[in-house]
């Protein structure tokens, strides 16, 4: 079955994308919520960086977060400076992880991401450049993959073959889940016939970020050539 294709088959795959799909890094993000009165807060970030030319990991980082900053509010906060950050906070967690962006293009991956973007929003005086990278839903891609699978990740993580821990699961091992299925259901995709180019995925699953204030951003000949 297809499902049950494993990943480390990256020839065939390679074969079937294009060349902008190769030359990008696909960075896997979850954030791992803890209950507090008033609301959800984070209590880590975890990233896994894989290469798309070869589905390799190229890097992984994992942060606790021991503040208690709501993801939302009615009157939102000015994002922090990166000198206004404390130790543990959330801020200095995705510093870290946009510290490993390179000049190849990169493209952030989650499941649904919507937790993912909303904690980049609100920090992205601290990680500009990892708060302007366009974010793809997995779970978008997977659904396109496989047509008739209803429900949300556990389904579609079945059909594609990806075996889940049960219940909650830790943000490095959430990362490294969406992580299989995203493959399996490019994979799955391509075999199928339904992609074979980085832009039709970018349309079915990417959303582009509003622009990050220029006040935040660094000079242009400071690492101006991370935006991809």
């Amino acid at each position: 079955m297809l499902g049950t294709i494993a990943w480390d088959c990256t020839v065939v795959l390679v074969r079937m994308m294009d060349a902008d799909f190769r030359a990008t890094t696909f960075v896997f993000i979850d954030v791992e919520l803890r209950s507090q009165i008033g609301g959800p807060v984070p209590a880590a970030v975890a990233a896994l960086a894989l290469g798309g030319k070869d589905g390799q990991p190229l890097w992984r980082v994992h942060r606790e977060i021991h503040e208690d900053r709501t993801l939302s509010s009615e009157k939102p906060r000015p994002p922090r400076l990166p000198h206004e950050l404390p130790e543990g906070s959330s801020g200095l967690a995705l510093r870290e992880i946009e510290r490993h962006l390179t000049t190849q293009p990169h493209r952030i991956v989650a499941a649904l991401g919507i937790i993912e973007a909303a904690l980049l929003r609100n920090e992205r005086a601290a990680c500009p450049h990892l708060a302007s990278l366009t974010l793809w839903d997995t779970l978008a891609l997977a659904r396109r993959a496989c047509p008739g699978v209803e429900g949300g990740i556990e389904p579609l993580a079945r059909s594609l073959g990806v075996h889940l821990r049960p219940g909650r699961r830790p943000a490095t091992q959430e990362a490294w889940a969406v992580s299989q299925i995203f493959q399996r259901a490019v994979e799955r995709g391509a075999i199928a016939g339904r992609w074979s180019r980085f832009a039709q995925l970018e349309e079915i699953a990417g959303t582009v970020p509003k622009p990050v204030e220029e006040k935040f951003l660094p000079p242009p000949t400071v690492q101006g050539s991370l935006f991809d």
